[in-house]
């Protein structure tokens, strides 16, 4: 997608969701303030003593930080017109490593308009500005990761059961520490789409989308395009109602990936992801997902992985007070390289939430995952516990 085109993506969504402003407000805004201590043995995912000593100086893999938020969620309804979105800005405070704390924020807007009843879609943009994860540096790097996204979808009405989809978007994820040796912006990356296909809506309101997407990958900050990739993705997304208690969604796709200037890269085969709902009672709600996708991320042997997995997940209101989450999950990730790597992820939560007033919850999650790795320092486990506040106004 060239420059031209990208701007004008982000300037359709800005501009749309400004036109509307001068509208009536009601009941439209939702602010909300949360804080959060948190407690990782293992923060920077270190394999052992002897690891650790080489990357922090001590044994000691363990730290606590502490976060803070403040935002608003937007609900806008405009006669058929909907803008709704959200404005977030955070604090994280680390107790040893205190060079990483740092400032950030996510913002989004999204305009789901309606023109009579034969043309409808979305636009809308995103940034989001986080602490980049630590799995492949493994080490107190204050690396800030930026993630601006623009896109825009259209359906125009054929009949009471078909539509026509026309959609484009643009992902710009930029890495902040730039510091040798240890710079991480030949990880940067612009990833460019579109897609065009058909929506098949039931009579009882499931749709099918059958789509055809292509996404232009490339690195800016890299001297060769020895990354540079095409991506085509041929397939079918769904949201079907099966029964009155079960719901699947997903999306089921043959995907080929070309990397012109390094063919051993490419990729073709099946992706996809497959989720499972089934409100068993209405206090008790199950899910069942299987996924292989494609992660996109530069390192000494590798330029992306495929990574499939299943994860299963229950959550039961116990009282009108309290909530408990249990989410479990198991991933093998084959990194497309030479030596080959594989490793396998197990990874293990519970989350127990206590409405302590109307507006007001507390929240503990505890999680568990290990690490298994066929390459040299990369398995890892951990565990970590965070206690949180959540106030909405």
């Amino acid at each position: 997608m060239h420059k031209p085109v990208q701007k004008t993506l982000y300037a359709i969504g800005f501009m749309s969701i400004s036109a509307m402003a001068h509208a009536d407000l009601s009941n439209t805004f939702s602010p909300y303030v949360s804080a959060a201590t948190a407690y990782n043995s293992n923060l920077f995912l270190l394999q052992n003593d002897q690891a650790a000593l080489a990357n922090l100086g001590t044994t000691n893999m363990s730290e606590t930080y502490q976060a803070y938020a403040a935002g608003v969620n937007m609900n806008w309804q405009l006669s058929r017109q909907v803008i709704s979105g959200h404005a977030e800005i955070s604090q994280v405070n680390f107790n040893t490593y205190t060079g990483m704390n740092y400032t950030g924020h996510d913002l989004a807007l999204k305009w789901d308009w309606l023109v009579d009843s034969i043309l409808q879609g979305d636009v809308g943009v995103s940034d989001k500005l986080t602490l980049a994860p630590f799995l492949y540096t493994k080490k107190p790097l204050a690396n800030l990761l930026t993630t601006r996204t623009a896109f825009i979808n259209s359906f125009v009405k054929i009949n009471n059961r078909w539509q026509i989809k026309l959609g484009a978007d643009t992902t710009h994820t930029i890495n902040s520490y730039t510091t040798p040796p240890n710079s991480q912006q030949y990880n940067d990356i612009n990833i460019d789409s579109y897609n065009a296909g058909f929506r098949y809506i039931t009579p009882k309101g499931s749709t099918f989308d059958f789509l055809s997407k292509v996404s232009n990958g490339n690195y800016p900050e890299q001297l060769t395009n020895l990354y540079t990739y095409t991506q085509y993705d041929n397939g079918v997304t769904f949201d079907w109602i099966a029964t009155g208690k079960t719901k699947l969604s997903g999306r089921l796709n043959y995907t080929k990936r070309d990397y012109p200037n390094s063919q051993q890269n490419d990729y073709a085969g099946v992706t996809g992801r497959i989720a499972a709902d089934w409100f068993a009672t209405s206090k008790t709600t199950l899910n069942l997902t299987i996924y292989r996708d494609l992660n996109t991320y530069i390192t000494s042997t590798s330029s992306y992985d495929v990574t499939q997995g299943v994860s299963a997940q229950a959550i039961w209101l116990a009282t009108d007070k309290v909530t408990a989450t249990l989410l479990g999950k198991h991933e093998t990730i084959d990194f497309q390289s030479t030596p080959i790597r594989t490793d396998e992820l197990t990874t293990a939560s519970l989350d127990l939430g206590y409405q302590l007033f109307r507006k007001t919850k507390i929240d503990l999650i505890a999680e568990r995952g290990v690490r298994h790795s066929n390459a040299a320092l990369d398995s890892y486990r951990y565990n970590s516990v965070m206690l949180g506040l959540n106030n909405a106004f």
